[in-house]
């Protein structure tokens, strides 16, 4: 998602409403706001499956970004071209066999996660205090 996109993401967000998530010192679980140069390093998500774990995204800045997406996954990361509706974007994702879909999916299906709210803990982490 970038600033100029001015359509829905497959989330039904717009880039305003993304920005509002993402910014402002609250951490939202599942956003992740990051500036070009972080998209850039070649460690970009490396802990969570890198590239790998990226569907979609806007075409200008899949565009913009081409010299530094992976080749192998550049054609797969779908656009507002290839799929706006979550059920489309699914379908395209099995049918161009999306790493997601064979690396993190089971039988061709997302694995829901429970995603903590905004100011929970993810379970596990009861114990974790903050620097």
């Amino acid at each position: 998602m970038q600033r100029r996109y001015t359509g829905l993401t497959p989330l039904g967000l717009t880039f305003s409403k993304v920005a509002g998530l993402t910014t402002g010192g609250v951490q939202n679980h599942g956003f992740y706001a990051c500036a070009l140069k972080t998209i850039q390093a070649p460690k970009f998500l490396k802990a969570d499956g890198g590239w790998d774990r990226i569907v979609w995204m806007a075409k200008t800045l899949k565009e913009q970004l081409a010299g530094f997406i992976p080749e192998e996954i550049y054609s797969r990361i779908a656009t507002e071209e290839d799929a706006i509706e979550p059920k489309d974007l699914k379908e395209h994702l099995k049918k161009i066999k999306h790493p997601i879909v064979t690396k993190f999916w089971k039988d061709g299906e997302p694995v829901p996660m429970k995603i903590p709210l905004t100011g929970e803990m993810w379970p596990g982490d009861e114990d974790y205090v903050p620097l």
